[in-house]
């Protein structure tokens, strides 16, 4: 009857297949590691253009006249009754005549808006266990916040245009609001900025009209790249 051989590995053959090992987690860490960041804040970008988008439609749809969003660490929203609205936009004894006439809303609970405390909570940055990113603007920046205010006609502006994050459309010429999402991996709340060079970072970009584009930052050009 035939002897069976046993075959087992060589010190020296473990030896090499831990440091191939090695080797494999040194390279692949790293760039796993930025895969899971980078996916995490994508999640949140895309899951904000979705709360926008919400938002948009219930104006569409007529349960608001208009509805105001302010994008901070907060994603704060005030809405407006489509009575309200024609009071202030269209009838002749306007309440807010400077709103009407300039075709802008104020802020928050002021010039015809309820808060709609229901969405104010924290939504991202150090206090939010289960959000991946911080953003910018913040309290930590200046401006502090981006404000959007949409209507059915699209023909009211924010009144303080100038305190949002905004930069020129590369595509447009036409000014934009920004709002800015960076990984929390490797930013803080006063890093996370629009023209910083952290990798992992997206942005997201919104037209009078709330049309949105997402960007994220390629470190290697140093350029905002549409996705």
């Amino acid at each position: 009857m035939p002897k069976k051989t046993v075959k087992a590995f060589t010190l020296l053959e473990l030896l090499v297949v831990i440091a191939i090992i090695g080797v494999f987690a040194t390279i692949a860490y790293p760039n796993i590691s930025k895969w899971i960041a980078d996916r995490e804040v994508r999640k949140e970008v895309y899951e904000t253009v979705e709360f926008i988008k919400e938002r948009k439609s219930e104006v569409e749809s007529g349960k608001y006249g208009m509805t105001q969003i302010i994008l901070n660490r907060q994603l704060q929203v005030a809405t407006m009754s489509p009575e309200k609205f024609f009071e202030i936009y269209k009838s002749f004894n306007s309440p807010y005549r400077t709103h009407k006439d300039n075709q802008t809303c104020g802020f928050m609970d002021t010039a015809g808006f309820t808060r709609q405390g229901q969405y104010d909570k924290e939504d991202f940055g150090p206090y939010v266990p289960d959000s991946s990113v911080h953003i910018y603007p913040s309290a930590w920046h200046n401006p502090m916040n981006t404000v959007i205010c949409i209507s059915k006609d699209n023909s009211i502006k924010y009144f303080r245009q100038n305190r949002n994050a905004r930069k020129r459309d590369d595509e447009t010429g036409q000014w934009v609001d920004i709002f800015v999402f960076c990984s929390k991996s490797n930013s803080t709340e006063k890093t996370c900025k629009y023209n910083s060079t952290l990798e992992n970072r997206y942005m997201i970009e919104i037209d009078r009209f709330q049309n949105i584009k997402v960007f994220k930052y390629n470190k290697k050009q140093n350029k905002w790249k549409k996705i």
